[in-house]
């Protein structure tokens, strides 16, 4: 089947969901075919395997049967608490000797690395900005091709609360320009507001990032569909949007607003 057959069914699917008000979609058919034909084969680090963005598309990744990477500081300890059923590898991102190994060999780099600690080492400057540099340098020199972040619907607004943690916010807006200028592929993912909640069950909406209304909500279970069509699909490069649920059934075809999004 062609791409363009493939719109088409994806399109029909969705009108008769929509039409239908059928139940929740699979994430197979949200992440959609062509994502899944791309990813075939290749290799996904995934850093910040253990949070909960992180869990999120570590979980979808291995239900969609992609070879995912996961990346904690301590891959053993990760090991023990979720299951063996990934393949967890041991690297800190403030600490640059110890990413090369685990990037050796990969394609596509997620980025779901968090923090909330405003001082000391894992401080957003230590984490949002020069974590980010390390991952996007060691990935670089990998051959990599790809960087997709999870970051902030919000990032880079001086005057936001999650600035108390540390200047979260200039220091994320620092490390996604950082990224934009490393010579890699790379998609920004501002999520709304999340619930932790599975997807699938109402349509995704994605906005270039100024256009960005607070207040709105994306589960995680679509965000990390949306994160893992976006290390796939080649219309996804160099978006930076915000991500959110609509009102109403799941419509499949919804990876063509990458497309429509405006390419840095």
């Amino acid at each position: 089947m062609n791409r363009s057959m493939r719109v088409l069914l994806f399109a029909l699917l969705g009108w008769l969901m929509t039409v239908s008000g059928a139940a929740a979609a699979t994430p197979q058919e949200i992440v959609g075919a062509e994502a899944l034909e791309q990813l075939r084969g290749k290799t996904v680090l995934l850093a910040g395997a253990t949070g909960n963005n992180g869990s999120a598309v570590r979980e979808q990744l291995t239900e969609l049967g992609v070879r995912v990477r996961a990346m904690s500081r301590n891959g053993d300890k990760a090991r023990k608490k979720f299951g063996d059923n990934h393949d967890w590898v041991s690297a800190d991102v403030t600490e640059p000797a110890t990413l090369p190994a685990v990037l050796d060999g990969v394609d596509v780099v997620i980025w779901a690395v968090a923090t909330a600690r405003p001082w000391g080492g894992n401080r957003p400057e230590m984490i949002d900005y020069q974590g980010v540099i390390n991952v996007a340098d060691a990935a670089k020199a990998a051959g990599a091709q790809r960087m997709v972040m999870i970051t902030s619907s919000v990032s880079g607004k001086e005057d936001h609360f999650l600035n108390w943690i540390g200047d979260m916010l200039i220091w994320k807006a620092k490390g996604e320009q950082a990224v934009m200028e490393s010579g890699l592929e790379y998609v920004v993912v501002g999520p709304a507001g999340i619930n932790f909640e599975a997807g699938g069950r109402a349509p995704i909406k994605m906005v270039p990032r100024a256009d960005y209304v607070p207040g709105q909500r994306v589960t995680s279970g679509d965000l990390a569909s949306v994160v893992i069509a976006a290390a796939a699909l080649p219309e996804a490069a160099n978006r930076v949007f915000s991500v959110s649920n609509g009102e109403g059934a799941p419509i499949l075809n919804w990876q063509r607003q990458f497309a429509e999004l405006p390419a840095k």
